[in-house]
């Protein structure tokens, strides 16, 4: 990755809470953006453990689902971006390079 750069087209994501909706709005973009591997690596959900089928394209995948954010960033150690709607947790994780904060309902003008 060059100097400066946070992102490639090979970055890859944790993403905390399942949220469904936004989890495949991802994917879908991915998708059409014509990623070859989808951007979400893992979900992390405090208390579960398993896999969430969710779709690439036509092709439905399963994404792993990690109990703890210690257990996603060992089981994904190359997915250095973490997706989260409030966490100060992942910031003690020396893997997460970028922590996404979506900041749902701000009006625009008190971002800037």
């Amino acid at each position: 990755m060059a100097t400066g750069q946070i992102f490639s087209k090979t970055t890859q994501a944790l993403f905390y809470n399942y949220k469904q909706l936004p989890i495949q709005r991802m994917l879908d973009f991915d998708f059409l953006c014509g990623r070859e591997t989808p951007s979400v690596a893992g979900i992390i959900n405090p208390g579960s453990d398993g896999f969430q089928k969710l779709f690439f394209g036509q092709e439905e995948i399963a994404i792993p689902v990690h109990p703890t954010i210690e257990a996603a960033c060992n089981a994904h150690p190359t997915a250095d971006v973490f997706i989260n709607f409030a966490s100060m947790s992942a910031l003690k994780q020396p893997t997460v390079r970028v922590v996404a904060i979506i900041a749902e309902g701000v009006p625009e003008p008190l971002i800037t």
